[in-house]
């Protein structure tokens, strides 16, 4: 058995940033993001049709918004098996959890959402950890 670390054994990305896999996680929690804002949109407006097709949320796939935001997670679900042919699972998964502070901005930007003291310090907490995170990572990249 190879005593090799599992960053070691994961292949090179290709060259050029766009390839960047930490390029394709931030790409991916962008477009995850906007995929929850639009899908929201699309599910609004219907919110005051009580039929059983906008119960069962059939009657949304006729929002553009919803189709939007539908291609906007295929997106981000190709960047997200892109990255994770080149990032060890539990990293890549930790870094994702920046959707948690792209969704309140962005519900509190586009739908005027508020942002309680409570939630904001949830976020903070989320973006230390990320910090903290990146900071391990990059520090873990420079031995190697």
């Amino acid at each position: 058995m190879d005593d090799a670390s599992p960053a070691l054994l994961l292949p090179k990305p290709a060259p050029g940033l766009f390839w960047n896999p930490y390029l394709q996680i931030f790409l991916t929690v962008l477009l995850t993001a906007a995929a929850q804002i639009l899908l929201k949109v699309g599910a609004d407006g219907s919110s005051t049709d009580s039929s059983t097709w906008s119960l069962l949320g059939v009657k949304e796939l006729g929002s553009g918004w919803t189709w939007i935001g539908i291609f906007a997670f295929v997106a981000s679900f190709g960047g997200w098996l892109y990255a994770l042919r080149f990032l060890p699972l539990g990293l890549a998964f930790s870094l994702t959890n920046g959707v948690h502070i792209f969704v309140p901005f962005g519900s509190w930007f586009f739908l005027h959402e508020q942002i309680g003291l409570l939630r904001a310090s949830g976020i903070l907490v989320i973006i230390v950890g990320i910090l903290l995170l990146a900071q391990s990572v990059a520090k873990a990249e420079e031995k190697v």
